[in-house]
């Protein structure tokens, strides 16, 4: 009796087809959490630009007249990452002493200049005047 030394074909074939399954998961593993870190990174500037826009208007608010107040002086007054900027900003005065803000921030993640329904994050923030 012959001792067979090797590998079958079929034997070679299988495990060629299971590392190609393995490197195929590993690859798709590795682009998901690159999309991931990414929807992190975004939320996380979201975050830190409107906690910035909000003392920002807090402090224009209280200290200025709010009608002066436009999208062109917010873009020029607070720093956001480069493919964001504000698209809209509405000041409703309530009472003397309440003001509401509605502000639009777009992401432009096409990177096309405008702003798509898709694209953008409404606001609404509530200031109060303090009576002296």
């Amino acid at each position: 009796m012959k001792l067979r030394r090797g590998f079958s074909l079929i034997e070679i074939s299988m495990v060629i087809f299971i590392m190609g399954l393995t490197i195929t998961a590993l690859l798709q593993m590795f682009d998901w959490s690159h999309m991931r870190y990414r929807a992190i990174s975004s939320g996380w500037q979201q975050r830190v630009g409107f906690a910035e826009i909000r003392v920002w208007l807090r402090e224009q608010i209280s200290a200025a007249s709010p009608e002066k107040l436009d999208v062109a002086t917010l873009n020029k007054a607070i720093k956001l990452p480069d493919h964001y900027f504000f698209n809209d900003l509405k000041i409703t005065r309530h009472d003397d002493e309440t003001w509401f803000v509605q502000l639009e921030l777009c992401e432009d993640r096409n990177r096309n200049g405008k702003a798509e329904s898709s694209e953008t994050l409404n606001r609404l923030f509530c200031f109060r005047r303090r009576s002296a």
